[in-house]
Order: structure tokens, then C-alpha cells, then sequence
């Protein structure tokens, strides 16, 4: 009998080593597959999977990056969608759509999906989840310094930064996230960053979090000419995290949308941090 639910976290470590051999493509070893179901962001007691057993035997498993995490009206929780496989003898019994509609069916938790394959795209939507954005906007070094003051440390600076920002940057201290905090004559703006080769000899900035979005906004070019360095690089914002008034040198879309459960937060609260992208440094396209 097929049974599928929660994973206790008597499981994780079969479940670690079931994505080790299915995912034979992955480019990390088991020691990535523990720290993505680790429950870094929730607790070792929170979820992190759905398993599928059939009589005791593992034959599926999706992957949610659970995260408390801290936006402007509070705690909310946000799961990540990752690492989704069943055996093969097992698909199109409706399986896989069961699995979904498990990880789906907490009206407390948002999930998110920001790097889908294209072909799951239609799996995604008949599971509620809907677009949340499509392209990014790009800023490119500047020859001119900006004279803005760039801190390396931005936890340093204390209460000069909201409590919302510290507790996010806190989160992913150790990850390879560059964390800024970026001086501009009206205040600091935090940044948190995913420097990534994705093409070429182009290295990408992807903001993953952005603090003071209006504020951003207003000095976004001086801050790109702070924070990149002098050449073969961009900056790169998600639309979404775009106060008014905005002006990119280009608006790239993406290869396929980012996606998410609509209803519990504005887009502009549902970054790019706690989830798989950064546990297991994978490119956003």
C-alpha cells in the first residue's frame, strides 16, 4: 500500500541518501543532500520532506526548505520546493499529485518555487502555485566611482538597521552570500547577494534581499557602481523587489518564471534566501 505524508526526522537520513543516488547528476555529494534537509531555517523537528512509501520501501520524495522567517508584518513560514523524484514504476498513478497537493494544503505557509525545470512549469500551476515574476532588471559597473561607503559587515551596524534586516542577514551567516550594507546620503540600504558565473566571463550580483527598497530605487546606480567591481560584472534585481521611480540599464526575463502560492504575502516579502538556491549554491537563471 502507497502511502505518502510528512517525513519524521527519524527519515532524514535515508531520505538524504535516496536523493545521493537518484539525483546522480546533482553537483554535490550527500553532505549537500543533509544540508538541505536539515531544517537549518525551522528546527530539526520541523518538516522538510514528503516522503512516499510503498509498504515501508522509500519510492518518492519532495524536497520544502521550511523557513520562520521575518517580514514586515512578522514570523510567517515559507517552504521551498526542491528535489522531486519517484521511481519510476510508481509515476502516473497521480502520485506525483497527491505529493503536491500535501506541500500545498497548509493555508499558514507559503510555497515557493524559484527554479523550476520548464517541463514542471504545468505541474506547478495545477497545483495552485502562479507567477510571481518573470523578469530582472540589470545594472552594469560604472567608470565613475560612486562615493558611497560599502560595509562588509553590515551586522555592525546595529540599530541602524531594521531589526527585519539584521535577523535575515543573521540567518545565512556561512553561506556564500556576500552581505552588505551600502551608504547613501538618506541612510543604509542592506543587501544580500549571490555573486554566480551563469554566462560567459560575466559574473552575476543576484540580489536575494533587499532591505529598503524605495530607497534602493532612488540610488540604484551609484549603489551598483559601490557594490561591483570594475568590470565583467552586473547587478541583478528581481522586478518584484522594484519600488517606483526605478531605473535599470536593461530588464532581462527569465528562462522560466519564479513561482509561488498566492495570498499570505506581497511578492515583494518573498526573496530568494531560505531556500535550495543557497543551500546548495545552484544558479538562478
Amino acid at each position: 500500500m502507497v502511502n505518502i505524508a510528512y517525513a519524521g526526522p527519524e527519515e532524514r537520513e535515508e531520505i538524504a541518501q535516496f536523493m545521493n543516488v537518484v539525483f546522480h547528476k546533482a553537483k554535490w555529494d550527500i553532505d549537500g543532500w543533509r544540508r538541505l534537509l536539515a531544517g537549518r531555517w525551522c528546527g530539526p523537528d520541523g518538516r522538510y520532506a514528503i516522503s512516499v512509501r510503498d509498504d515501508g520501501k522509500l519510492v518518492g520524495v519532495l524536497g520544502l526548505v521550511y523557513a520562520d522567517r521575518m517580514t514586515s508584518g512578522g514570523l510567517r513560514t515559507t517552504a521551498d520546493m526542491t528535489s522531486w523524484y519517484i521511481l519510476k514504476e510508481y509515476r502516473g498513478q497521480g502520485i506525483g499529485q497527491k505529493m503536491l497537493a500535501l506541500a500545498t494544503s497548509d493555508p499558514t505557509v507559503t510555497v515557493t518555487n524559484f527554479s523550476s525545470a520548464k517541463a514542471a512549469v504545468s505541474v506547478l500551476v495545477s497545483a495552485g502555485l502562479t507567477v510571481l515574476d518573470k523578469e530582472r532588471l540589470v545594472w552594469h559597473p560604472r567608470v565613475t566611482p560612486s562615493g558611497l561607503i560599502v560595509h562588509d559587515d553590515p551586522l555592525s551596524l546595529g540599530d541602524r538597521l531594521p531589526a527585519k534586516d539584521r535577523k535575515i542577514i543573521g540567518d545565512h551567516q556561512g553561506l556564500k552570500l556576500r552581505h552588505l550594507a551600502v551608504e547613501t546620503p538618506d541612510g543604509p540600504v542592506a543587501m544580500v547577494l549571490y555573486p554566480q558565473n551563469k554566462h560567459g566571463d560575466w559574473v552575476t550580483h543576484e540580489i536575494m534581499y533587499l532591505g529598503n527598497q524605495p530607497l534602493f530605487a532612488q540610488y540604484a546606480p551609484q549603489i551598483a557602481a559601490a557594490v561591483l567591481p570594475e568590470r565583467d560584472a552586473i547587478l541583478s534585481l528581481d522586478r518584484r523587489f522594484a519600488a517606483e521611480g526605478i531605473i535599470p540599464d536593461e530588464v532581462r526575463p527569465f528562462a522560466t518564471p519564479r513561482y509561488c502560492q498566492p495570498g499570505l504575502l506581497h511578492p515583494s516579502e518573498i526573496d530568494m534566501l531560505y531556500s535550495e538556491c543557497v543551500l546548495l549554491n545552484i544558479k538562478i537563471h
